[in-house]
C-alpha cells in the first residue's frame, strides 16, 4: 500500500459523498451517476489491494485513519422535488442505476472494514434505496 492508494480511498470518499447527495437532493443525476461509478471503481481496486496476497498488515489500519480523516463537507440542505420517478412512481433507469453504484460502494466500504466511517449521506442514500425503496412489493 502506497500514499497513491490514500488518495484514492479519500478521492473514492469524496465521489460517494457528492454523488449520494446529489442523489439525495434531487439535484443532477447524471452528475451523482457519474461520481457513484467513479467511486465505485476506486473503491473495487481498493478491496482487491486489501484483499489481495500483497496486503499489508497495518492496510486496514491505514485505510482507517484516511475515512476517519475524511471530513465530508457541511452542505445546506435544499429542498427539491423528488425527481426520475416513472409513470408508476418507480426510479426510472438513472436513478436505478445510481443508485445500484451506491449500494456497490457501500457494500465495498462494508467489506473493507469501513462501513461506521462511510460518509452520512452515502448511508442515508443507501437505508433509502433499499428500506424505504418503491420498489418494494406488498405482502399479499
Amino acid at each position: 500500500m502506497n500514499p497513491h492508494d490514500l488518495t484514492r480511498l479519500s478521492v473514492a470518499l469524496e465521489y460517494v459523498d457528492l454523488g449520494a447527495g446529489l442523489y439525495l437532493g434531487g439535484g443532477s443525476d447524471y452528475a451523482a451517476r457519474l461520481l457513484a461509478a467513479a467511486a465505485e471503481q476506486l473503491l473495487g481496486d481498493l478491496v482487491k489491494l486489501v484483499e489481495g496476497p500483497q496486503a499489508v498488515e497495518n492496510a486496514q489500519e491505514l485505510l482507517e485513519r484516511v475515512a476517519r480523516a475524511y471530513q465530508a463537507k457541511a452542505r445546506s440542505p435544499r429542498a427539491a422535488a423528488p425527481r426520475g420517478m416513472d409513470t408508476q412512481g418507480r426510479p426510472d433507469a438513472l436513478r436505478a442505476e445510481t443508485e445500484a453504484y451506491l449500494r456497490a460502494c457501500w457494500f465495498m466500504l462494508e467489506a473493507m472494514g469501513l462501513s461506521s466511517l462511510a460518509p452520512s449521506a452515502l448511508s442515508e442514500a443507501v437505508e433509502t434505496t433499499t428500506v424505504f425503496s418503491s420498489q418494494v412489493e406488498p405482502f399479499c
